[in-house]
């Protein structure tokens, strides 16, 4: 797993909120950390963008990374969930 993402390409609008955001990060396959979401997309909070995107049904998976002495956590979508959401899109565009 690495700690370190670039901005993934993608051919969907931009999202506007930062739950949106976070949500097309996670959905190409890519991991995020608190500091991926302030150097790619200056958001802040990404603890609660994670808490509001898992109330809203989203199962995200998480692990506590230790690198240089410091301690945070990673996040990401495991295949399963990928792969639902690929088929669900694929149902509704034509």
């Amino acid at each position: 797993m690495t700690t370190s993402a670039t901005a993934p390409v993608t051919n969907e609008p931009a999202p506007k909120t930062q739950i949106e955001i976070v949500r097309a990060h996670l959905m190409t396959g890519a991991t995020i950390t608190t500091w991926d979401a302030y150097r790619l997309y200056q958001i802040t909070c990404l603890a609660q963008r994670i808490h509001d995107l898992r109330s809203a049904g989203l199962i995200i998976q998480s692990e506590i990374v230790t690198h240089n002495d410091k301690r945070f956590s990673v996040y990401w979508l495991d295949e399963q969930t990928l792969l639902e959401s690929e088929l669900s899109e694929s149902e509704v565009t034509p």
